[in-house]
């Protein structure tokens, strides 16, 4: 199972992994505004007097490079994970009004312009909180457009539920609005999976950042140890902060 629930978070939980979990149980570079402050939710810096015009280029593959995390970012005890090929769609949400968190269910999302980067971590003696980054990019006002329709459904769907191979999965979800805020959008909120006929569930904190065209996508699970969560809110300004420089660069 822990191999599964490690693959799972390489995958940034795509369906396909959760549910083998379940059955193995039983922008631009002339983007040069400061990061907004406030709580993570999608709240914006005020427009400066003299706003330049938004960016609208999708970031170049060194750029995708640059947003992307290496083990020394991280700090003691995280070390790189392998990277398991996965090519599953994201899955199809019940409701459509929940379709935005389930588009980000799959490496990188279809509508994104390039497929991006990606990096895996774990920590511990047997990994056992695990921690993946996809970075990825738009063109036009694809990347903001995400974001928006993001923040609408984390209003709209405190459950999500989809079928993915004739057997129904479902998960809570929760915002995080006290979590530190990042880059010029950011969302952070957690998926729990419940086990079905076990009483444990899989919990993964997920960070959404935006930065002109740019998208970073986090999704953290800390194992057995519910304190290690804490750890969440110090990871959010490491991974935000790749994708500003990386824009800026």
């Amino acid at each position: 199972m822990r191999t599964r629930m490690r693959r799972g978070v390489a995958a940034a939980l795509t369906a396909s992994a959760l549910v083998l979990t379940a059955a193995a149980c039983g922008g631009g570079e002339d983007e040069k505004k400061p990061a907004a402050s406030g709580e993570a939710g999608g709240d914006k810096a005020s427009a400066p007097a003299e706003e330049k015009p938004a960016a609208t280029e999708p970031l170049t593959a060194a750029q995708l490079k640059a947003a992307t995390l290496v083990a020394a970012d991280l700090g003691d005890g995280w070390k790189a994970a392998p990277i398991p090929a996965d090519d599953e769609p994201a899955p199809k949400a019940d409701k459509a009004e929940c379709q935005p968190i389930a588009d980000l269910m799959t490496e990188v999302p279809a509508t994104a312009s390039a497929k991006g980067e990606a990096a895996d971590f774990e920590k511990g003696a047997e990994g056992d909180s695990a921690l993946s980054q996809r970075a990825f990019t738009y063109e036009g006002t694809g990347a903001a457009d995400l974001t928006k329709a993001l923040g609408a459904a984390l209003d709209a769907c405190p459950k999500l539920s989809f079928t993915q191979d004739g057997e129904k999965v479902e998960m809570n979800i929760q915002k995080l609005p006290g979590a530190p805020k990042t880059a010029e959008e950011s969302y952070a909120f957690v998926m729990d999976m419940p086990i079905p006929g076990l009483d444990m569930s899989i919990k993964a904190h997920l960070l959404i950042a935006r930065q002109g065209t740019g998208i970073t996508r986090a999704a953290y699970v800390p194992g057995q140890d519910p304190a290690a969560a804490k750890a969440f809110d110090a990871l959010i300004p490491k991974i935000g902060d790749k994708l500003v420089k990386a824009t800026q660069g």
